[in-house]
């Protein structure tokens, strides 16, 4: 239809318009802020009824009007709205992230294992024992607030080419260590605190005893005890329960934890060692001995001399002296039968003890050691020289040079020297 005929008819135009605008009252009134018996949308309705009527005069003017309610009004309000939602979504996205950091931080930090920095505050001592893998060491440390986890300090030891020559021992350390300066105070030697007692070759088991208690504070009785316990000690079956000559000569370590048995065993897993390098078993057999009677003749020599070089000369008078069935006739088995020492020569008294250790008396060798031999002794026990040799005498006890003989003729000569050593140092001979 053309303009006039809408300018004809404007009541139908507005007519059907009007219903439209019905409609959306209809709708507003069914908005979950109006209820069914709210009269306001029909007001609402009625009023923008009479407005359409009032401009039916200027149609362009009305349909310009009907959009407006759905766009240009509420634009505004939209715009910020989507703002709004842009700006949360994106502080959830940064929230989140952030989160996300923090979690996977931590997560990573549990792996490396929690640390402290720097080289520590107060001053503690740490037991090391020997066989410890790094784990347990780590652990330990942990337990003495030392280092502050298990994982960081194994992470350092890995990273540490000597962490695999770390030793026993009792170490000066700090708490709240960083784990790589716990590993570089176990590394280095120096923060060993250093309690140690030192047995020289040739000391009686008594003796041993003394030395020990007098360095570590354990009482001698305690060591008496330990060593009547042969099955506590390790010792070995054909010891005959003995350990006399066992309680291997050397410097051993001691702490806090250290017990009598603990020192005396350590000294007999050393004499195993020894004795296994040595051949001890095998080498007695070979010479047709038992280990017992080896170690017998090794604890004599050991007595006997202050030279080493010596050993298997006097073995070689020994063993002769066995085989032919004649007396040993040895002073330091009286010595050990009277539990004497200092004098070079023995009393007509003393050689009359009644004991199966005086091999002045009996035949064959004493019942067990009389010392406790080191390898050097051990060694010559096990290989004797080769030779008629029956006869030995330590002509100068100071420097022990020692002089032998097959004969009683040259021997009578070297003990001729040896006396004449004697009245040059009165007193030393008895």
């Amino acid at each position: 239809m053309t303009p006039k005929r809408a300018a004809e008819e404007p009541d139908d135009l507005l007519a059907r318009r009007g219903s439209g605008q019905r409609e959306s009252a209809d709708e507003l009134s069914r908005s979950p802020h109006s209820s069914a018996a709210d009269p306001a949308p029909r007001q609402g309705a009625g009023h923008e009824w009479l407005g359409a009527r009032q401009e039916a005069d200027d149609p362009d003017s009305l349909l310009a009007s009907v959009p407006y309610r759905e766009s240009g009004a509420r634009r505004p309000w939209l715009w910020l709205r989507t703002a709004i939602v842009v700006l949360v979504s994106l502080a959830v996205l940064v929230g989140g992230g952030l989160f996300a950091y923090h979690k996977v931080s931590e997560a990573w930090r549990a792996y490396q294992g929690a640390d402290y920095s720097g080289t520590g505050t107060t001053e503690v001592t740490v037991d090391i024992d020997s066989g410890q893998s790094v784990a347990q060491m780590g652990d330990l440390l942990v337990s003495r607030d030392v280092v502050a986890s298990s994982r960081a300090f194994m992470r350092a030891a890995k990273a540490e080419p000597r962490t695999n020559a770390i030793q026993p021992g009792t170490y000066r350390m700090k708490a709240h260590m960083s784990a790589k300066s716990a590993v570089a105070a176990l590394v280095n030697p120096a923060n060993i605190i250093s309690h140690s007692v030192t047995l020289p070759e040739g000391l009686r088991n008594s003796e041993v005893f003394e030395r020990a208690s007098a360095a570590t504070g354990i009482p001698v009785d305690q060591f008496r005890a330990a060593a009547a316990n042969p099955a506590a000690l390790g010792l070995p079956s054909w010891a005959k329960g003995n350990s006399e000559g066992l309680l291997f000569p050397q410097t051993y370590p001691y702490d806090d934890r250290t017990t009598a048995t603990s020192l005396l065993s350590a000294m007999v897993t050393q004499f195993d060692q020894v004795s296994a390098s040595e051949g001890l078993e095998s080498g007695a057999a070979a010479i047709g001995r038992s280990p017992l009677d080896v170690l017998i003749v090794a604890s004599i020599i050991e007595r006997e001399t202050v030279n080493p070089d010596y050993g298997p000369q006097m073995a070689e008078v020994f063993y002769n002296r066995l085989n032919r069935g004649m007396k040993l006739q040895s002073d330091a088995t009286v010595h050990y039968a009277n539990n004497t020492s200092g004098n070079v020569t023995t009393t007509d008294a003393e050689r009359a003890i009644d004991s199966p250790y005086n091999t002045y008396r009996i035949t064959g060798l004493p019942p067990g050691p009389i010392s406790n031999p080191g390898r050097r002794a051990i060694d010559s026990a096990l290989h004797p020289a080769t030779g008629d040799l029956l006869y030995f005498v330590t002509v100068n006890p100071d420097t022990g040079e020692t002089k032998f003989a097959s004969n009683d003729s040259d021997h009578e000569k070297n003990v001729a020297q040896f006396q004449s050593w004697c009245r040059a140092n009165s007193g030393r001979c008895g």
